[in-house]
């Protein structure tokens, strides 16, 4: 080998050999991978800005540690919606949380004034009296005509907690099934949603594995926690990420995102304090019965106005 070559590897490295000279060799060979790590970890922490700060901790350090299977469903879940609808979220949110570009609340209130219009969305309300798996809801935007007279576009989403449900009516056949599905990891987010809490969740599992009741107690209590699960359910609406995103890639171009939107089945029944609360992350539009028709309630970051409705020749409500 020639003696120049041979000397260039046996060269000494005359670089410093302390401590600080080495680091800062390492954050030069990588500093994209710290930088990453920075930015990828105060992403989390904006994402649930309506959470306590030790929740907002936990819930962003597990969505970082899973950030690899979580841009595997945007990327491949419902292609290309979710993909689409997860670029529009991105550029949506910001708007929303400095207040820029939003939809008027006169804009809607024009809209509504159309009497087609109005009776469509009652008769859609009566409809959703006859469905208890859980409130009915979507999407909602806004369209507009060459003169300039805005349209409202509904697009209804099926719930999280109705979905679950469904699989949580089936799980109830065996106890294994059950278990299985109250230890999935999406089921801790969905059964605190509809509002019920680990205690009773864990209680119930314990009761279902011990040997000391019998099989008929067993069954009982089985159904019993499903039917407690369904009357939780007819008053919820949950939207996971997934199905956000989902829905938002599906609305045209042409068409500006004003919100999600569902129906409360009571009589002036107004936005609960979970709406008013969600209502910091996406505006919230509750549709509710009210005693000459229904009413409209638009919560944008916890302000209500409100939009009330006339409805000629009414069905009597019980």
């Amino acid at each position: 080998m020639n003696e120049d070559v041979l000397s260039f590897f046996s060269e000494d490295d005359r670089r410093s050999a302390s401590g600080f000279n080495r680091f800062r060799r390492f954050l030069n060979n990588y500093w994209l991978i710290p930088l990453m790590i920075c930015y990828l970890q105060l992403a989390t922490q904006v994402i649930y800005p309506t959470d306590s700060p030790l929740q907002r901790l936990e819930k962003g350090n597990r969505a970082f540690l899973q950030g690899i299977p979580i841009a595997y469903e945007i990327a491949t879940r419902d292609f290309p919606f979710t993909l689409l609808g997860h670029f529009y979220e991105l550029g949506i949110r910001g708007a929303y949380q400095s207040g820029f570009f939003q939809v008027p609340h006169e804009d809607i209130k024009t809209a509504l004034a159309r009497p087609e219009l109005q009776n469509a969305l009652y008769q859609r309300l009566l409809a959703s009296r006859d469905h208890h798996d859980s409130e009915v809801g979507g999407l909602l935007s806004i369209s507009y005509a060459a003169s300039g007279e805005p349209n409202l576009n509904i697009y209804p989403i099926s719930s999280l907690n109705e979905i679950y449900l469904a699989r949580l009516r089936k799980s109830i056949e065996t106890p294994e099934s059950l278990i299985g599905l109250l230890e999935a990891d999406y089921s801790h987010e969905i059964l605190d949603g509809v509002g019920i809490r680990e205690p009773w969740i864990e209680s119930t599992r314990t009761l279902i594995q011990s040997d000391r009741i019998s099989e008929p107690l067993r069954r009982t209590m089985m159904q019993n926690f499903l039917e407690m699960y369904e009357a939780l359910s007819e008053s919820r609406y949950i939207l996971s990420p997934y199905q956000f995103k989902a829905g938002l890639g599906r609305i045209p171009l042409d068409e500006r995102f004003v919100g999600i939107f569902h129906f409360h089945n009571g009589l002036n029944e107004p936005p609960s304090a979970v709406d008013i609360q969600q209502s910091q992350r996406n505006r919230q539009l509750v549709f509710t019965f009210s005693e000459s028709g229904w009413t409209l309630y638009d919560v944008n970051q916890e302000v209500l106005a409100m939009v009330d409705i006339k409805i000629d020749n009414r069905l009597h409500l019980q």
